[in-house]
């Protein structure tokens, strides 16, 4: 039988934060659960091992809140994706509909970020400039 659970916003999007492609809220708190005690990574239908890890982010500009600040204005960046086989890719990211209560981590996770496992990747880094990157 399933209960209905209320969840302040800010709560439910950091549960969203740590949902890969498609997975239900249940699954995401089940493999918090599953993490929190200890538990051996499940196995999902495609035989693919689920770790618990999340893929960090990292900024150009310092912290998430500096960034944040600066792309409400821009609502421009670019993404650089660092893939497991060494292989980099630089997004560019438009976002005009980007305002101040949107998540800049969850709009990255639900976009470019999506099933990052299963693409590969295992670094994410932002600005506002590609030409931050090189530095």
């Amino acid at each position: 039988m399933s209960k209905v659970i209320d969840l302040p916003e800010g709560l439910y999007q950091r549960l969203a934060s740590h949902a890969d492609g498609f997975e239900t809220p249940s699954s995401v708190i089940e493999k918090i659960l599953d993490a929190y005690e200890g538990k051996e990574a499940k196995e999902n239908n495609d035989n693919e091992v689920v770790i618990s890890s999340k893929l960090d982010i990292n900024f150009y500009l310092g912290s998430e809140k500096e960034f944040k600040e600066k792309f409400l204005v821009a609502k421009r960046a670019f993404v650089k994706l660092t893939f497991s086989n060494g292989s980099t890719e630089i997004k560019d990211w438009v976002s005009p509909n980007f305002i101040e209560s949107s998540s800049v981590s969850g709009n990255l996770r639900s976009g470019y970020l999506r099933g990052w496992k299963k693409k590969g990747i295992v670094k994410a880094e932002v600005a506002l400039s590609k030409s931050e990157f090189n530095t």
